[in-house]
């Protein structure tokens, strides 16, 4: 019976050591369950909130593509005036070109006139430069001219003065103006030493 008994003891002894074993185990499975069903919930949310932002991604994403529909339809209508009004510009393009040319041929044109002028109306000037010289050479001598006749008048008169009992040099005088029209210095001294 006290065998009986110290083998009851000694299976309780080994029953109580896998007890405290199991309960250990358990206590630890229990620590790790814990531990995931946090992680779990951790995950859970974190699942959660991944799901909301990926909602509100597939919201903009249906946005998006409404607007992009939207931007597509508006460039497809827009297309066309694009080409029309590429073709519109390269004509304006083209007209202004030939605008500049013609404009550039005319400048040039008016420059070769302008210079062909030029040179004309400074040959004239050097003409007429050339004509007013001559015209005041001729002037002078015939001032001068003037003033020699004057000398001759101015003369004659005192002549005449002075012979006023000569009226015969007086008839001699008139008779050469009469004839020739003028008295030359010579035929005067010669009437003036014959009287």
């Amino acid at each position: 019976m006290s065998k009986e008994l110290s083998e009851t003891k000694d299976k309780l002894a080994a029953s109580e050591k896998k007890l405290d074993a199991t309960t250990q185990e358990l206590n630890s499975t229990k620590d790790e369950l814990t531990s995931v069903s946090k992680e779990k919930s951790l995950q859970s949310e974190e699942k959660n909130k991944i799901r909301t932002e990926l909602d509100a991604l597939k919201n903009d994403k249906s946005e998006l593509e409404m607007k992009y529909n939207e931007e597509e339809k508006k460039l497809k209508e827009l297309e066309p005036k694009v080409g029309s009004l590429k073709e519109e510009y390269e004509q304006k393009e083209r007209e202004l070109e030939s605008v500049k040319k013609d404009l550039q041929q005319t400048i040039s044109d008016k420059y070769v006139e302008i210079e062909s002028l030029k040179d004309e109306l400074t040959g004239q000037l050097d003409s007429k430069e050339s004509e007013i010289t001559t015209a005041k050479n001729e002037v002078e001598a015939k001032n001068k001219e003037i003033e020699a006749i004057k000398l001759k008048l101015t003369s004659l008169e005192d002549f005449i003065e002075e012979s006023k009992g000569a009226p015969q040099v007086i008839e001699k005088i008139r008779e050469t103006m009469a004839h020739k029209g003028f008295l030359s210095d010579k035929e005067l001294e010669d009437i003036l030493s014959n009287n």
